[in-house]
């Protein structure tokens, strides 16, 4: 025997209409009717739990057989040999538990026009109990039975008492069909035919379900359209519809309380319904209870913790309330019950739950990032969590990796980009502190002074120069990339990180050329109107600027032509720069220009002396 665990949507207010090739059944498939009664499929309970599988078949075992004292000639029911053959068909082992909503998938595909499906749960004294629904596989209501398995009882006795006390429900079962085959053309006798069924069962969910559409075509009073609704919903609390059907007359009536009890039942019925979460979240915020999705799992849990759609449902209900630990901690529990359901969004999810708070849980980040990316390697989103996760943790090579993966597959990843080069500039510097300060000599030494901040540089980066790193011009690749790929405000981020990147090459030991080279980029790609612009030339004038009292003295040595034009170039630089930056430090502008105006007479009688041949 096999446990099969499906995740299904249930589309709000509607009945199950997923493609059947999506849902692993070929859409073609079919066995031919052997009578002309309808068919009748009993499929076996679902047990969340594996080792509850054997007794799930034994019970479906023994409501398939008395089933067919029950209906009689009426219906034919579908034999367990007949179904074995059938998932064996389309690729399942025989006996298999199928989801409620799979089973009635293939209740469809092999022409059954009435199922019965169950669920299991184990209760005190390691007894179960069953809840048993009996519908027509197209209608949005039926009706629930719910027994506990007595003293003593075999699983095959337990299920065909299960099926007696179906019996009723099952001889009503016509006469509510009725009701809503006529419920249009004529609707007397829909009504005559559904309280026929409600004779024979009080809170029958089908035939009041179709009083409650008749007495809403004829714009019956509210209360009327209600009464039928609830106890239509006390004959089948698994209908999706019905539920919707009550919540909407709720609201309409403005009973917040009413409303939020058929909100929680929805959520019940369907907890994987992504759709119906968000906008049943959405009220339940509005409304002031936050926390009654979360309730609705816990409640559920505590009957059936092997319930892994119950466990997803809560890490929904806990990111809605920013309690992100809770979420970790419910889709670690999903995973550990049915690891099956591990699927990209779980992934997803999960990373983004454990990245998010004050305080990221940067071990579970990484540990199900890890997990994610190596399930599915060319995943974009996985592969940024863990990238996110690495850089947290500071591991910048395993960022720079996982980058290039990225990148080299879309152009569009200019935040991991982006992440990459702020993890390289800020890595840990290979030396010490230092000031910003040019070689001595007995030129003239320019005035450095670091820019302030000014509060438009990218997210999360430094605006000063703290500590000299080597890795600060591995960047480069990174930012280039978000310069040609990114819009225009990737391209003021990377220059804002270019320009820290710059900032830190011009301390101790310092990188001169490298910071010019990157400063010069920084000049090219930020926005002309913007501050980072104004900064990088104050940077990149003090860069070139600082080169020149380590040209000279060679210059002057050697009587090198080539140097002093060298020099000539970098003053000319320098000049030009230090006036776009001038707004960041007037001060120290002003002096440096000084300075340079001081070097071009020395510059120029080299120029004239050495470069008088060429």
């Amino acid at each position: 025997m096999y446990l099969l665990r499906l995740v299904t949507l249930v589309a709000v207010g509607g009945a199950l209409s997923a493609p059947l090739a999506a849902q692993g059944i070929p859409r073609n498939a079919r066995t031919n009717a052997v009578t002309v009664a309808p068919r009748f499929m009993v499929a076996n309970p679902f047990a969340f739990a594996p080792t509850d599988s054997a007794p799930a078949v034994a019970i479906g075992t023994g409501m398939r057989e008395q089933m067919k004292d029950v209906v009689g000639r009426d219906f034919q029911v579908v034999e367990q040999q007949q179904m074995n053959d059938a998932l064996t068909q389309y690729g399942y082992p025989t006996d298999a538990i199928l989801s409620p909503a799979l089973a009635t998938t293939l209740a469809k595909n092999i022409q059954a026009r009435f199922l019965i499906t169950s669920t299991l749960a184990k209760g005190q004294g390691g007894r179960y109990s069953v809840t048993a629904r009996l519908l027509g596989v197209n209608d949005d209501a039926g009706n629930v039975v719910t027994l506990a398995q007595n003293q003593g009882e075999s699983p095959q006795a337990f299920g065909k008492r299960l099926a007696q006390a179906l019996d009723p429900l099952v001889e009503s079962l016509p006469d509510a069909k009725a009701c809503i085959d006529q419920r249009t053309s004529k609707p007397d006798k829909a009504v005559a035919a559904a309280n026929k069924a409600i004779k024979v069962a009080p809170n029958h969910g089908l035939a009041h379900y179709c009083r409650a559409l008749v007495a809403q075509d004829k714009k019956a009073p509210r209360a009327e359209v209600v009464k039928h609704l609830q106890a239509s919903a006390k004959g089948d609390p698994s209908s999706l519809p019905v539920w919707t059907a009550l919540a909407t007359q709720y609201q309409q009536a403005k009973d917040t309380a009413k409303t939020l009890v058929a909100f929680k039942q929805m959520l019940r019925v369907a907890p994987t319904n992504q759709k119906l979460r968000e906008e049943l979240f959405k009220y339940f915020l509005q409304s002031g209870h936050p926390e009654t999705a979360l309730e609705v799992a816990d409640e559920g849990l505590k009957i059936d913790p092997y319930n892994a759609d119950l466990y997803d449902l809560k890490s929904n209900a806990c990111l809605f309330l920013s309690n992100f630990k809770c979420a970790v901690d419910a889709l670690e529990t999903m995973y550990a019950t049915d690891s099956t359901k591990a699927d990209t969004l779980f992934f997803t999810k999960i990373s983004a739950a454990a990245a998010e708070g004050e305080q990221p849980d940067t071990l579970r980040l990484l540990k199900w990032a890890q997990l994610g990316a190596r399930k599915y390697p060319d995943n974009p989103t996985l592969l940024g969590y863990l990238n996110r996760g690495y850089s947290m943790t500071g591991q910048v090579d395993s960022v720079v990796a996982v980058t290039n993966r990225i990148i080299a597959k879309d152009t569009t990843a200019i935040v991991p980009a982006l992440e990459a080069a702020q993890a390289l500039i800020n890595a840990p510097p290979a030396t010490g502190a230092g000031s910003t300060t040019a070689p001595t000599s007995g030129s003239p030494r320019p005035t450095s002074s670091t820019p302030p901040a000014k509060g438009d540089t990218a997210k999360g980066t430094d605006s000063t120069a703290m500590a000299s790193t080597s890795r600060a011009k591995e960047a480069l690749p990174f930012l280039e990339y978000a310069i040609k790929y990114g819009d225009p405000q990737a391209k003021e981020n990377a220059a804002a990180l270019l320009y820290t990147a710059g900032a830190k090459l011009l301390q101790q030991p310092q990188d001169l050329q490298g910071a010019a080279e990157l400063l010069r980029l920084a000049v090219q790609s930020a926005t002309p109107t913007g501050k980072v612009g104004p900064a990088s030339n104050y940077l990149l004038g003090l860069a070139t600027l600082f080169q020149v009292p380590q040209i000279d003295p060679q210059a002057e040595k050697q009587k090198s032509c080539e140097l002093a034009r060298q020099e000539e170039t970098l003053l000319t630089e320098a000049e030009t720069a230090l006036t776009a930056g001038r707004t960041v430090n007037q001060e120290a502008v002003d002096k440096n220009l000084g300075i340079i105006k001081q070097y071009k007479p020395r510059v120029a009688s080299m120029l004239k002396a050495y470069c008088k041949r060429r």
